[in-house]
């Protein structure tokens, strides 16, 4: 019997899913994905007509193309940058779906409003699906029935805003970093970045050009090497007017604060029937960060945070189709719970750490890896993948400003698996 596949999202996620169900169509599977947008892309189309984005003009990445990339499908070697920015990876997933016939399978501008559970005397052995969809050219709405749908919506869509007394009061610009586009927009001012993750920094870094005055205000121990034009200062307490009250007692003025303080998981179109239960940004009751423990023919692709996200991605598409085909059966739903319940465990209680980095895989993500690809008999990467990917860590903690500029190569010749071509010196001092 022919097995119903909705694909929600176009974006890396997206089609890494319609890559792993193009080559299980032998095992009778008909699937498609919906894409509100006009191309692929997701999150790393720039200025995206139809939906909002969080990439701005000036973004590299902040891994290396060797260890970012779908394993079998390199960036383009004309480029002997390890650190590209956005057009080069919207390129290369347009490329990749090119090269893997997957637009034919694609139906853009069509944004799904509605996934909700089939009637239960029309289930079978697991629950089914309405999947409703809005043509966003002609209006039209239509419903389909789906035996599995594969959420690949991304998770950089719905902003988290922090709730700082007085923030309403500022006598400035507040925006969060989805909005941040150019520093121009910000030559001679100051700037209060909230937040000291990747996006935080990364901004900081983009706008030492320009801004007059950085301020990089969070609570971590230990501060990222930015600039001496970046001042570290602690988290925001209050906000009074012009002046903003830091947690240690400290004011500052500045004319901009940039809240670089994440995103919520957002799933706008799941029926109150299936909507998981979020709590501190932890999507709750999900088997190996993906399959919905109540609906296990509901999957989640790329909730996960702080990983190598395309190399992620391939391996949870290719569990979860293998489960779909029939490949590998997943365990019954007791068994999943107390899985999901060690491993929460693992990730949190054991390592007294805080219930919204339950999905920040981190160093985990490469044991979460190898663990699927053993579940269905494969090798795991190469070990050159985690070394690199530990190697700019380190050189990132001694520059976050310089590590950009660093060359790295793969290489099969050297025990570690790549060949440094080169970093700066600030880097090497420390890395």
């Amino acid at each position: 019997m022919m097995k119903r596949v909705a694909v929600i999202g176009a974006g890396a996620a997206g089609l890494s899913a319609l890559r792993s169900l193009v080559k299980c169509q032998n095992h009778l599977l008909n699937f498609v994905a919906f894409e509100t947008s006009d191309r692929v892309g997701g999150t790393w189309i720039h200025n995206d007509p139809f939906k909002a984005t969080s990439m701005y003009d000036r973004l590299l990445t902040n891994l290396p193309t060797d260890v970012m990339a779908y394993p079998g499908f390199p960036f383009s070697t004309d480029d002997e940058r390890s650190f590209v920015g956005h057009k080069e990876v919207l390129k290369y997933l347009q490329r990749f779906a090119e090269h893997y016939n997957l637009l034919q399978h694609i139906r853009f501008r069509e944004r799904v409003i509605e996934v909700d559970i089939l009637s239960p005397e029309s289930a079978n052995e697991h629950d089914q699906w309405n999947v409703t969809v809005r043509n966003e050219e002609s209006g039209l709405v239509t419903t389909h029935q789906f035996d599995y749908v594969l959420i690949c919506n991304g998770h950089y869509t719905e902003p988290k805003l922090s709730n700082i007394q007085g923030l309403d009061t500022f006598d400035g610009e507040v925006l969060h970093s989805h909005h941040y586009r150019s520093p121009s927009a910000y030559k001679n001012k100051i700037v209060l970045i909230l937040g000291a993750g990747p996006s935080g920094v990364d901004i900081a870094a983009d706008l030492i050009d320009d801004a007059s005055k950085i301020y990089l205000s969070h609570n971590k121990k230990a501060s990222p090497v930015i600039s001496n034009k970046v001042e570290m200062v602690s988290g925001i307490e209050r906000v009074d007017g012009k002046d903003i009250i830091l947690r240690d007692g400290k004011i500052v003025n500045s004319d901009v604060i940039l809240l670089a303080t994440g995103y919520r998981y957002s799933f706008p179109f799941l029926a109150k029937t299936s909507h998981p239960v979020i709590q501190n940004g932890h999507v709750r009751s999900l088997y190996r960060h993906m399959v919905n423990i109540n609906h296990p023919s509901l999957y989640y692709v790329g909730l996960s945070q702080a990983i190598a996200s395309f190399p992620h991605f391939h391996a949870q598409t290719e569990f979860a189709v293998a489960c779909i085909s029939g490949v590998f059966t997943l365990p019954d739903r007791k068994e999943m719970m107390r899985e999901y319940n060690g491993m929460y465990k693992k990730l949190v209680t054991d390592s007294g750490g805080l219930e919204k980095h339950y999905h920040h895989l981190k160093e985990y993500q490469w044991v979460y890896i190898s663990e699927l690809y053993n579940l269905l008999n494969r090798e795991p990467p190469s070990k050159s993948l985690e070394n690199l990917y530990y190697q700019v860590h380190k050189v990132r903690r001694a520059s976050s400003l310089l590590f950009k500029q660093s060359q790295y190569k793969l290489s099969d010749n050297t025990q570690q698996g790549f060949i440094i071509i080169y970093e700066p010196p600030e880097c090497q001092i420390c890395a």
